[in-house]
């Protein structure tokens, strides 16, 4: 769990920078590395906005060579947490808003981090190495007409006839 301690804070704007391991966040650590999170509280009487920026070096397969690589990712969220906080709906839940009680010691920040991470994934997962090299677009051998494929040469025949015979019935 990431949970940082709020009883010991004045109200004001206050900045720390934290370093949760990916098991903290229950996120795999094979993949996550290098967690960090530097957070902004703005502490008021009865309410605490958590901005934070998430950051970590996370290993992928490239979706074009399969090679593993890593990728820094960066993600940044906000979530107020208050004494006011309207009661959880299941047809709209906002993450965004957490009830915060009197008396509470800490802000568990958890689940936030974790989406945060994972939605920062590129969906295109393409190794540096990859990102330069060239993708072919043709295969195979080329003939004098164009056609990789002696096989499709039946098919052009047609097309060809066929762009013949419409010339010949517009006449």
């Amino acid at each position: 769990m990431f949970r940082v301690r709020i009883a010991h804070l004045p109200d004001g704007l206050h900045q720390e920078t934290h370093r949760p391991s990916a098991d903290d966040l229950g996120l795999d650590p094979e993949t996550f590395s290098g967690v960090e999170v530097d957070l902004r509280l703005d502490v008021a009487e009865r309410r605490v906005l958590a901005a934070y920026t998430a950051r970590a070096t996370a290993r992928l397969e490239c979706d074009r060579t399969l090679d593993m690589y890593d990728e820094p990712v960066e993600g940044d969220h906000a979530v107020l947490f208050t004494a006011d906080a309207p009661p959880p709906s299941e047809d709209e839940p906002d993450d965004d808003i957490q009830p915060l009680a009197d008396d509470s010691l800490d802000i568990d920040l958890t689940a936030s981090v974790h989406d945060t991470l994972l939605l920062a994934l590129p969906l295109r997962r393409v190794s540096p190495a990859a990102r330069a090299a060239e993708i072919p677009t043709a295969f195979g051998e080329s003939s004098d007409d164009g056609l990789a494929d002696d096989r499709w040469a039946a098919l052009q025949a047609l097309r060809s006839g066929d762009a013949e015979g419409d010339s010949d019935s517009s006449d």
